[in-house]
């Protein structure tokens, strides 16, 4: 493409002139004045002289906390460590448009004595809140990236409210009370972090939207590793959570995709909660069984608490209690073309109705399949493929000629086109699932008054307010113990 820089494109020779030189001069201003700086011994000493648009080099050592309230790139090289205090961060970053990078920071755990006497004793200092955490790192700007960055033992890795555009990447947290705490942010990412031994949340997302949270790994947490709470237009994927309570849990929050993640030695290993219009894809959920709370316990996927039109689609759940679990006034959901096997239930649904079971593989489960208290639908054009099923197929179309009777629970549900053969992973139209959902799924409640629940509005009321612990099913063997093999 050639420009015309010329007398009759621009409407005169000296305008052209005048702004082209202006652009040029302002470019080499620029590149001149950003400047290099070693810190020396006081980093915040180097930040005050420092202006807009500089790199501050900080050598090995140990640092005070300081605050950047420029747009200032700040490197650490071999690794200095800032050490925090009670109510004041290793680092505070006040300005728009900061990197930090390659440090590490010792934290300060949560002591509501400490804090108390903290105040007491600086009465007078204006910037400081009551309601902030001791953090390694609190961001207090938007545009702001963290990258490279070790955290170790504070009551918050990192701690950021009502930013724009946040990073967080290739992040270190260790034995933090919380991993990263992200509030009312939008636009941000956390990616590339490793997580581990936190005693709440790894990462707690709430009251957010369009939030990234990629390829990070959390472990050995007491409660989730990854909690997205109030949120929507969110995207959790390519993540690892192993060992912790919930691994990943979405409550209250919409227009969220929980992709590709893997969940292993969690009570539950994907959670949704009073969710809507949420997608749980390609997910691989393995051997979430433990015996702390109850023995044997473990859900693979579950939906809860009137979680409603979500798509639970190609995921994998195996060795757990149960696979996938719908309970609790769960409606108008898709599950379709998951595998579940070598679980005690391959899918559980209690108390829910109107969601569409369908182009499913169940295999080798103890259970195929438990149906209470519920109206809901095992097949659209097809069924799924259970394989306790003993149907035969005399026309060859690859559907039982007798319907399946789901063996557990009093609904005396049946999937009336049962697959002879496992089905292959099918290609994800999601119109065609949604079709398939208001074609197929279509009770009432109204028509049966015997359904233990009530209806109020687009809500499910079934006289719960929240799940507060694993629920205890009267049909569950404890010493039940199976042998587990791949389908």
């Amino acid at each position: 493409m050639k420009w015309s820089w010329s007398l009759r494109a621009c409407g005169g020779t000296d305008i052209c002139t005048v702004l082209l030189l202006w652009f040029l001069a302002f470019a080499l201003i620029s590149c001149v004045s950003a400047s290099t700086i070693r810190a020396g011994t006081d980093v915040q000493a180097a930040i005050d002289k420092a202006q807009n648009g500089d790199t501050i080099v900080v050598g090995p050592g140990q640092y005070n906390p300081f605050e950047v309230d420029k747009a200032l790139r700040i490197v650490g090289v071999g690794w200095p460590v800032i050490q925090a205090a009670v109510q004041l961060p290793g680092i505070t970053i006040t300005a728009d448009g900061a990197l930090i990078s390659g440090f590490k920071i010792k934290g300060v755990p949560e002591d509501s004595t400490a804090k108390f006497n903290y105040y007491m004793q600086h009465p007078t200092i204006a910037k400081l809140r009551l309601d902030l955490p001791n953090a390694g790192i609190i961001v207090q700007g938007n545009d702001v990236a963290m990258q490279n960055v070790v955290l170790f033992g504070s009551q918050v890795g990192v701690y950021v409210d009502g930013m724009i555009n946040s990073s967080i990447a290739n992040v270190t947290f260790d034995r933090c009370s919380m991993g990263v705490e992200l509030l009312n942010c939008r636009t941000s990412h956390i990616i590339n972090s490793k997580l581990s031994d936190c005693d709440k949340s790894g990462i707690d997302v709430e009251r957010s939207s369009d939030i990234l949270v990629d390829n990070n790994s959390v472990i050995n947490t007491k409660n989730t590793g990854i909690l997205l709470k109030a949120s929507q237009v969110c995207r959790l994927s390519n993540n690892t959570a192993s060992g912790n309570t919930e691994g990943i849990a979405v409550w209250n929050s919409s227009l969220t995709d929980v992709q590709h993640n893997r969940v292993d030695r969690n009570y539950y290993g994907i959670l949704l909660s009073g969710s809507n219009n949420n997608t749980v894809l390609y997910n691989v959920a393995q051997e979430n069984s433990r015996s702390e709370i109850i023995g044997g316990f473990g859900v693979g996927i579950s939906l809860q608490e009137n979680s409603s039109n979500n798509i639970i689609a190609g995921n994998t759940a195996s060795k757990s209690l149960n696979g996938l679990e719908l309970i609790k006034g769960c409606m108008d959901n898709v599950v379709y073309s998951n595998n579940a096997f070598d679980n005690t239930h391959g899918i559980r649904v209690d108390k829910n109705y109107n969601n569409l079971i369908y182009h499913n593989n169940f295999i080798k489960n103890t259970i195929s399949a438990y149906d209470n208290s519920t109206h809901n639908f095992w097949n659209a054009s097809v069924g799924n493929y259970y394989s306790d099923y003993h149907g035969t197929d005399r026309n060859g179309d690859g559907i039982g000629d007798q319907p399946y009777a789901i063996p557990m629970g009093n609904t005396k549900s049946i999937d009336a086109r049962p697959l002879i053969k496992p089905c292959s992973t099918a290609l994800l139209d999601m119109n065609e699932l949604k079709t398939a959902l208001l074609k197929y799924a279509r009770f009432n409640p109204g028509e049966d008054n015997n359904v233990p629940y009530r209806q109020v509005g687009g809500t499910m009321i079934i006289g719960s307010t929240g799940p507060t612990s694993p629920p205890k099913f009267s049909d569950f063997n404890p010493n039940f113990n199976p042998t587990y093999s791949s389908p």
